[in-house]
């Protein structure tokens, strides 16, 4: 199971392919639903996301799992469209007429939705940070920059660990927060906010004096890691973007 939507080292799928070519396929999945109109160009990629995000994961029952507020949020979006739009014809009434053109647009922005994010996430499971800083790096970005992104990609799961032993704390001593009132808020903020706050401060304070200490940014330049080879996902995956392109192409010249 798809336990959080951080990277996660595996052997297979989208694992084994170049940054470049994972943020290639972000960029035509994207081109693809806010390109088009058409309800089904946006299943198309959908179904696609899910594949891949099987092919390298190993189960689409735990990728779904890891979307379920994603879909349920798609879901809403979708009933408000459908509640909210008039025109068109009537299909059917439940209080509120029920029209052909509501339906269309909340399948559309629900659709929308749901490959936008489900597709970036795939990319954050299954891009090194690293390897993506590297690749940033050879491609002309600023050093600074590429390390940057690192850090702030490694401060997210830092942040939910301390968040984690924060409230295992409290409930050892008993502490109750909630955000149901304005002293709930104040409460929570000062047993909870400010504790994680004051370990990040502490650890941004470590991670400063180490990089001031191996004299991180004296240069302007950054020697870095020979370009990986290509692998036969890398071409697989430049097949599909191509077959994405075309297919958005055929979508908005025939729609």
């Amino acid at each position: 199971m798809i336990r959080s939507i951080v990277y996660h080292p595996g052997t297979r799928g989208l694992h084994r392919v170049n940054p470049g070519t994972g943020l290639l396929l972000l960029a035509c999945l994207m081109l693809a639903v806010l390109g088009t109109r058409g309800i089904c160009a946006k299943m198309a990629a959908l179904l696609l996301v899910f594949g891949l995000a099987a092919w390298s994961e190993g189960s689409a029952w735990a990728w779904c799992k890891s979307l379920r507020f994603v879909i349920l949020f798609a879901a809403l979006l979708f009933l408000t469209q459908v509640l909210s739009i008039r025109d068109g014809e009537i299909l059917f009434r439940m209080g509120i007429p029920i029209t052909t053109a509501g339906l269309v647009a909340g399948a559309n922005m629900a659709l929308r939705f749901l490959v936008v994010l489900s597709a970036s996430f795939m990319f954050v499971l299954t891009t090194d940070p690293d390897r993506f800083a590297n690749a940033l790096i050879r491609w002309g970005v600023p050093y600074r920059y590429g390390f940057t992104l690192i850090l702030a990609l490694r401060f997210v799961p830092f942040f939910r660990n301390e968040l984690r032993i924060v409230r295992e704390a409290q409930r050892l001593r008993g502490i109750q927060t909630s955000v149901r009132s304005i002293g709930g808020i104040r409460r929570a903020i000062r047993y909870t906010f400010i504790p994680v706050l004051v370990s990040g401060l502490i650890r941004v304070d470590t991670i400063a004096m180490s990089m001031k200490g191996r004299a991180f940014g004296l240069y302007p330049r950054r020697t870095v890691s020979s370009h990986a080879a290509l692998t036969r996902e890398d071409l697989l995956i430049w097949l599909c973007c191509g077959l994405i392109l075309i297919g958005t192409w055929a979508a908005r010249r025939y729609a």
